[in-house]
């Protein structure tokens, strides 16, 4: 071989090498995945999306994820500025209701679903499954499955030689133990945050087990749910608690223990869920155990409250097709493995707490079996508008109820209601 041919070899093959990189590069891609951070959580929440994003990578060679987490505090509100901007995140996760697929940046996953053999109500559980679908199409994939529980401080019970509650007890038996476990002279309360506040018609099996449902299945109407004499019957059961009981934590003790006000040990009983349990095992300095959610009377079937955060992937996003194999993997067998070990989240599938045996376990047992019922969606995941217009008949009742000492629940839900279905009404363009 000649000079000048070695020299223009070397030419050809300094010019490909760059080129084979550049392609190489090319053939990676790089997906971002948002996720959230509460104040409640472990320090294991925020590592395990790490290690979940490592694990993926590593069984999809060529997709690289980057992890970003943020403040729970209007994340929802985030991701959609960041999508209006053009500059969404591939894959989140929300607790956003269904109809926020009307909006369109929700990508329908039902085609890759069909075409990956995903049979959403043979894999998951049917709350997690219901919770991911809107008017028949799939716009989610659940991370995780959770159930209401009311949490109780054993030696509080006793100490005050109550009986500890059994499964199939009632609302009524509910109120009967807050009112004998409460002794405000040595700051001990029956009853713990959810309960008393909002979340009783809102955010717990509570919502379903007092007798009244408070907005429609498709989220549109309260009129005929809110402004009825049953829900009546609900909202004062939840506010005598706070008034007339008064078994409930007082705010300078939720001031200080926050959202999990169960964990000052001065607290009784807390309406919680499966979400909590890794706190309360962490933290808890007392004897404890859960139960399922009271029911509405003796001859009522319980009503689980049960929920899903879902992965969702934007519409916009230019690699659709790396976002949806992400989403698959961690709404997958190996993903909810990874977490439930970790003591993170608990399972979307029943197989994988069947595999762990936390269907036995005498305190996740009791998730598992709630999470097996029928069920519904929550009442304040049925609206993308529930917020901004159903959210104030309740926070109203409970000021004008608590603060303004008012007694007049019918004409205050009535007056209340008929503002919130004109809001409805206004937003649906009714």
């Amino acid at each position: 071989m000649n000079k000048r041919t070695l020299l223009t070899l070397m030419l050809i093959i300094g010019i490909l090498i760059p080129v084979l990189s550049i392609q190489a590069q090319d053939e990676t891609v790089t997906i971002t995945w948002w996720g959230t951070e509460r104040g409640r959580d472990t320090a294991a929440t925020r590592e395990v999306h790490f290690q979940l994003a490592r694990a993926f990578e590593e069984a999809n060679p060529g997709i690289n994820v980057a992890v970003s987490l943020f403040p729970s505090r209007g994340f929802n509100t985030r991701v959609a500025t960041a999508i209006a901007a053009g500059q969404g995140p591939d894959v989140w996760y929300h607790t956003l209701p269904a109809d926020a697929a009307d909006q369109g940046f929700l990508l329908d996953l039902t085609p890759l679903m069909e075409r990956d053999g995903i049979n959403p109500e043979e894999l998951w559980f049917s709350g997690a499954e219901q919770r991911m679908k809107y008017e028949g199409r799939y716009y989610g994939a659940p991370r995780d499955a959770v159930s209401a529980l009311v949490f109780y401080n054993i030696d509080m019970f006793e100490a005050a030689g109550v009986d500890i509650p059994q499964a199939g007890w009632t609302v009524d038996d509910f109120r009967s133990i807050a009112n004998q476990l409460t002794d405000r002279d040595n700051d001990l309360y029956g009853v713990g945050a959810i309960v008393g506040g909002d979340g009783c018609t809102l955010w717990s099996s509570f919502s379903f087990n007092l007798g009244a449902d408070t907005i429609s299945p498709d989220g549109r109407q309260v009129v005929g749910y809110l402004d009825t004499p049953e829900a009546a019957n609900a909202f004062r059961y939840c506010l005598e608690l706070v008034t007339e009981d008064q078994v409930t934590a007082p705010s300078e003790l939720q001031d200080q223990f926050g959202e999990l006000v169960f964990l000052s040990g001065q607290v009784a009983m807390q309406s919680g869920s499966n979400w909590e349990i890794p706190a309360v095992q962490e933290q808890a300095d007392f004897a404890w155990g859960v139960i399922e959610s009271p029911r509405f009377d003796t001859d009522s079937e319980g009503i689980p409250w049960t929920d899903s955060i879902s992965y969702s992937i934007w519409e916009g996003s230019s690699n659709q097709e790396a976002a949806w194999e992400l989403v698959k993997w961690l709404s997958g067998a190996d993903a909810q493995r990874m977490a439930a070990e970790a003591n993170v989240w608990f399972p979307n599938s029943p197989a994988i707490w069947e595999e762990l045996s936390w269907d036995a376990d005498p305190i996740l047992g009791i998730s598992y079996s709630e999470l097996l019922k029928d069920t519904v969606i929550p009442n304040y995941l049925r609206s993308r508008f529930f917020f901004d217009c159903a959210y104030s008949v309740h926070s109203n009742a409970r000021v004008r109820w608590v603060e303004n000492g008012e007694r007049d629940i019918d004409s205050i839900l009535a007056e209340e209601t008929a503002n919130a279905q004109s809001c409805l009404d206004d937003n649906y363009g009714v």
